[in-house]
This record gives C-alpha cells, structure tokens and sequence, in this order.
C-alpha cells in the first residue's frame, strides 16, 4: 500500500476530527450522549488509544512479532472509556495526539507497508476518526437547536 497516500488520508481524517471537536462548546464536551453513555471528551480519548494500539500492532508487525492476541474488544472499550473519565480535556489532547503520532512513526518505520498493515492502520485511524467526527458534528448541531 501507498504509505503517502495512507498518511495524507489520516491527515484528512484527524483534521476533520479535530474540526469536529473544535466545534463542541467546552461546556458540552463533557456531556454524555454523542454515542449512548459517551461523551466528545471520551470518544477523542478512544480515538487516541486506538490509534496508539495500532501503533503497537505495526511496531510489532515490523519486529516480525504476532499481533496482541483476539479479546474481549467492547469490555476494552468499556476499560478505556472508563480510564478517560478521570482525565482533564487537555491530558486526552495530549494522549490523543501522542497515540496518533505513534501510529504515523509506525507506519513510516515500516520497510514495507503490506495491505495488512495498511488496514490496520485505516481501520484503527481514518475509519475510527471518521466515524467519530461525523457522530461528533450531530451531537454539536443538536445543541445548537
């Protein structure tokens, strides 16, 4: 897979994101009900812990190590969701902005970028950011009614 064309579109998608969330009065970034029990704050905390997963999974892919074993992804989620809570709006900045940056130096460490690395990081970066952001804006213009 192209490794450029992979970075440009998680560019793309992170923007949208951050786009997404720069729209989310500081008020209401805390309220729950983006998606059912999370909020803005969580959903970017999720996106960020993702996206550092995913750094993992290519640094091991490069190392010629197995990826981390199949779990119990909606009770990880659930951990995690959890964890972010405690954490102030600019600690899930920095986290979430530190997870992609690992992801991106993965990617760019990789010697090859096999098509199951390239969709590794597509689903765990731009999909995730995407879908996000789009649940993000609703929740933002439902405010603004």
């Amino acid at each position: 897979m192209d490794r450029d064309v992979l970075l440009g579109r998680e560019d793309e998608a992170w923007s949208a994101l951050v786009g997404a969330f720069d729209g989310v009065p500081e008020d209401r970034r805390e309220v729950e009900g983006v998606v059912p029990g999370w909020s803005v704050k969580d959903l970017v905390w999720h996106c960020g812990y993702w996206a550092d997963y995913v750094g993992d999974v290519l640094e091991r892919m490069s190392a010629g190590q197995p990826e981390p074993p199949d779990q119990d992804w909606e009770a990880l989620n659930r951990m995690v969701a959890e964890d972010g809570k405690g954490k102030s709006w600019d600690d899930v900045i920095v986290a979430a902005e530190r997870g992609r940056d690992r992801a991106r130096a993965a990617l760019l460490a990789m010697t090859e970028v096999t098509d199951s690395a390239g969709s590794e990081f597509t689903d765990e970066t731009v999909d995730h950011y995407e879908e996000h952001a789009a649940e993000i804006v609703t929740f933002a213009a439902a405010g603004q009614r």
